[in-house]
């Protein structure tokens, strides 16, 4: 039933039905129903101000769980950082140095993380907390990296083991001359040169005896030289034991070998003597890891009797610096 509408007559002082036009009702429902269009939006807007979406506590619900995701991840990375970093240590510290190989540089570990930033295409994604994504593919590189560096020294590692006894033959670690038909006439470090003056160093020791006393291959190994040297070795050979070992056999009166022979320990290469730049019949002797002098004595000190170091003497004429 329609509604009916009046309007009060002054005239009559009657309240007088009022005949509503069917357009006068359409106004009035555009009108109504954009007022009530206009409070909705109002009322819309001001709940999303205070109040999230159900799609707002959606995308917060799947961000809070991605950003612990990353935080779990992270922990996992620095967890296996760290195990790497304590790999790293014992591999430089212990293992290498058993095996008397170079350490691996920061350098090298870490090399190729430079330059051009690879992860910027993570960065600039125009994500809240993209930064994150960037920082975890960074460090799943590196650890990557290291991992891959960190397996090529246990291969080397592993290959030294297994040359262990081949290793422990050609380490030069006997006494090339009878300590007990010779004495120790000059050790390795500096001293005053008794022939020019001023200090130089002795690249190796001095074992003075009588001409013509044989002298041993101390380890293994290759002859590379077996000649007159002119810079003041006089004959001389050395051997390659390889492993970045050499030994150095100078002044002899006579070598016994040639180069490209192969050696075994106790092998005789020479005879003791006084040829180049020698006071005295002498054994100059040197041991070389990687071409750097070492001091023999740290190889073979336990064979000396302790009465042998009595004749240790820093002014005697016997012994030459090189």
């Amino acid at each position: 039933m329609a509604k009916k509408h009046y309007k009060y007559n002054p005239d009559t002082l009657l309240f007088e039905e009022k005949d509503v036009s069917i357009i006068s009702r359409i106004k009035r429902s555009v009108v109504a129903f954009l007022g009530m269009s206009v409070i909705a939006a109002a009322w819309i807007l001001v709940y999303s101000l205070f109040f999230p979406t159900p799609k707002e506590l959606h995308l917060s619900k799947t961000t809070n769980e991605l950003l612990d995701s990353y935080k779990i991840i992270s922990m996992k990375l620095e967890e296996a950082e760290d195990v790497l970093n304590k790999i790293m240590a014992r591999d430089n510290n212990i293992y290498r140095a058993v095996f008397e190989e170079d350490t691996i540089p920061y350098t090298i570990r870490n090399a190729g993380f430079g330059g051009v930033n690879r992860y910027a295409k993570y960065e600039n994604l125009g994500i809240e907390n993209s930064d994150l994504l960037a920082g975890i593919y960074r460090r799943i590189d590196i650890l990557q990296k290291k991992t891959y560096v960190q397996s090529k020294s246990f291969d080397r590692i592993g290959e030294l083991a297994s040359n262990k006894i081949l290793m422990q033959q050609s380490m030069p670690v006997f006494a090339p001359v009878s300590l007990t038909q010779t004495h120790l006439s000059s050790v390795f470090g500096y001293r005053i040169d008794p022939v020019y003056g001023g200090i130089q160093h002795h690249k190796g020791v001095d074992l003075s005896g009588k001409t013509g006393l044989p002298i041993y291959t101390s380890g293994d190994g290759i002859v590379v030289v077996a000649s007159y040297n002119g810079g003041g070795y006089g004959n001389m050979v050395e051997v390659d034991h390889g492993f970045g070992y050499t030994t150095r056999y100078a002044h002899l009166s006579k070598i016994a070998v040639a180069e490209g022979q192969k050696l075994k320990r106790g092998d005789k290469v020479g005879e003791l003597g006084s040829t180049g730049k020698s006071k005295g019949p002498h054994l100059h002797y040197e041991i070389r890891l990687k071409n750097n002098p070492q001091n023999p004595l740290i190889y073979f000190e336990n064979q000396f009797n302790p009465e042998d170091f009595e004749f240790v003497d820093q002014g005697d004429d016997e012994f030459i610096y090189e």
